[in-house]
């Protein structure tokens, strides 16, 4: 079997880790798992599901929006966000198995 760098383009590569850098964070990486469940919602609603301050809350969503993890999609007066790629919920799912195990 090729390895890993035969069978996805460097461009693409790199991108993928710089995915996995930003969602390496606690509060990111909650953030990521709520948004495989909702869909959407703003981040009033991120922060009273994850318990987060206002600030925090603006601050990493902020922070993956800008890094191409979320997007954001602008409804009335409420800014909505998702995940950009919603299979990163295999992302958590590994997470949770592997943790599991330990």
């Amino acid at each position: 079997m090729p390895v890993l760098t035969d069978r996805i383009a460097a461009d693409k590569l790199s991108a993928a880790v710089n995915m996995l850098r930003v969602i390496a964070h606690p509060v990111r990486l909650a953030i990521v798992d709520l948004l495989t469940e909702n869909k959407r919602m703003t981040i009033l609603e991120i922060q009273e599901a994850l318990n987060l301050g206002q600030a925090i809350a603006s601050q990493q969503v902020t922070l993956m929006e800008d890094k191409g993890v979320l997007v954001a999609e602008k409804v009335s007066r409420n800014k909505y966000v998702s995940l950009r790629f919603p299979k990163m919920k295999k992302i958590v799912a590994c997470l949770e198995n592997c943790c599991n195990d330990i």
